[in-house]
């Protein structure tokens, strides 16, 4: 067990709060992903929600997930459906902007530094020529990182509500609501 002087040294405390930031980001994601995986079931019907799902994890890459995602909704609904349309956004959305964040979370090299100043730092590490780090460096970290995970929460959100709007008893019923399309900035505000 360290103590407290031990961990300042170390710039403990600093670390486990980038770890943690960076872990909120990879469950975000996680949870994201398997909803999206709900709705490709749920495009593929009840009768084949086992065989789809077994699909869906067969694939080891999310973006050929999302790919696939978007090729059983322009197989399966009119290009003039909410459904396609609200569908197609969303895996535009992550290709575009969720998942370059999500990967800037988790996969920019960190260095701990502790400045002439004596403050100890989390700081993306540049200087071997990470272009992720390069582009991060100079911001707040922390601040970033929640931005990154309150954007997949957002789109997680929207893909409940897609789910939920596409099920098969809600569209019978004619009481379908359509959520609103979630607002997405590409960095945190400083």
């Amino acid at each position: 067990m360290t103590n407290s002087a031990d961990k300042k040294s170390y710039n403990q405390e600093n670390r486990e709060a980038h770890a943690l930031a960076i872990g909120k980001i990879v469950m975000a994601w996680n949870e994201y992903h398997e909803m999206l995986g709900e709705i490709f079931a749920t495009l593929h019907g009840r009768r084949n929600w086992s065989a789809a799902l077994s699909a869906w994890h067969a694939l080891q890459s999310d973006r050929a997930q999302r790919s696939m995602l978007a090729a059983v909704a322009r197989a399966k609904l009119k290009p003039t459906d909410r459904a396609y349309k609200e569908i197609i956004w969303m895996v535009k959305n992550t290709d575009r902007i969720v998942a370059d964040q999500r990967n800037f979370g988790v996969h920019t090299p960190l260095m701990s530094f502790t400045g002439i100043d004596g403050i100890p730092r989390i700081l993306p590490l540049a200087m071997l020529g990470n272009r992720r780090a390069a582009k991060l460096y100079g911001s707040d970290l922390l601040r970033e990182f929640a931005h990154y995970e309150a954007q997949i929460r957002k789109m997680n959100s929207f893909a409940h509500a897609i789910s939920f709007a596409i099920t098969p008893r809600r569209n019978r019923r004619g009481r379908v609501s359509w959520p609103e399309r979630p607002q997405l900035t590409g960095r945190a505000p400083q």
